[in-house]
């Protein structure tokens, strides 16, 4: 089966069937019949990994040059107790300048959930002020193990924002104000003045978000 060094971006553009900020390879015509092990690839010269994609038509796989696929994930010790310790990770590919991690700071609330989304929010921040700048890096994807994050930012979230920050049952969402930073962010890195750039979370096994989960746990 032929390689090509290149990328078939019109084919990705106009028959991707993904539904907005959500990504499944198995949903996706472009990339649905790339093995599993070929589907991301380190571009060692941007730092970044990037996806593989099929023409089905022709059975030749390419690399989508404006992809970015980032790996994120958040970690806790003794989570519900009073000495819980967080931290986040964010991962780029081996090696990569871009990769980050830190413990949460003290004065947050040391949970699992709380790190998932510092380290979503670390890893937009490290988008748009390290990478943003070149323009040919637009569909970027984040990898979790978080159904909650995915959840958030693909549904729930806009109706929270409508309810003042009330979820279906009339309760406070938790953490609500950094989830409503995170999606403005989102929105102006998509269509406002620093827009042009495109959101999908991509929800995987625990397994296969090792790389995130380890700088995390360095972290701690």
């Amino acid at each position: 089966m032929a390689v090509s060094t290149g990328y078939i971006g019109l084919f990705y553009e106009e028959h991707d069937e993904e539904p907005q900020r959500i990504f499944d390879p198995q949903n996706s015509r472009a990339h649905r019949h790339v093995p599993a092990d070929q589907l991301i690839v380190y571009n060692p010269h941007k730092e970044v990994r990037q996806l593989r994609e099929m023409n089905p038509y022709t059975g030749q796989m390419s690399v989508d040059s404006r992809t970015v696929v980032v790996s994120i994930d958040g970690a806790c010790r003794g989570n519900g107790t009073p000495s819980a310790r967080a931290a986040w990770g964010v991962y780029f590919g081996p090696q990569s300048m871009l990769n980050a991690s830190d413990a949460l700071d003290a004065t947050l609330p040391q949970t699992s959930t709380r790190a998932e989304i510092e380290a979503l929010s670390q890893a937009l921040d490290i988008i748009r002020y390290n990478v943003s700048d070149d323009h040919s890096l637009v569909h970027y994807h984040i990898r979790t193990d978080s159904s909650y994050l995915v959840k958030t930012f693909s549904s729930w979230i806009h109706n929270w924002i409508e309810n003042g920050g009330m979820n279906s049952q009339g309760r406070r969402v938790a953490h609500f104000e950094v989830l409503e930073e995170i999606q403005e962010l989102l929105d102006d890195m998509t269509d406002g003045d620093d827009g042009g750039m495109t959101f999908k979370f991509w929800l995987v096994p625990r397994d296969d978000n090792k790389e995130a989960d380890a700088l995390a746990n360095q972290a701690l």
